[in-house]
């Protein structure tokens, strides 16, 4: 399953400045995701898929690209799969 690009909220303070500054209201297609193991900290961050129309332009400036994800046909042959690795800090 992957998700689509969807618009933030326009109405509002948000929406003023939004449109105030001539941006756009849209986020590219992307997972969030918590990771944790026990002696580490939390890390909770985004993954963003390659293609995406608003990837080059994400009002939230947060697509990087060590962020974004190598799509790869499913070893089954149904579907899509991804593999990303997380590095985790020790608990301070």
């Amino acid at each position: 399953m992957q998700p689509a690009p969807y618009q933030i909220p326009t109405d509002g303070a948000c929406g003023q400045l939004i449109t105030a500054a001539g941006w756009h209201a849209w986020r590219p297609a992307h997972l969030h995701l918590k990771v944790s193991a026990p002696g580490h900290e939390l890390l909770t961050a985004q993954l963003y898929f390659p293609g995406d129309a608003h990837n080059d332009d994400d009002i939230a400036t947060a697509v990087k690209p060590e962020l974004m994800l190598d799509v790869q046909p499913a070893e089954s042959g149904n579907g899509k799969q991804v593999t990303y690795d997380f590095v985790l800090d020790p608990v301070k």
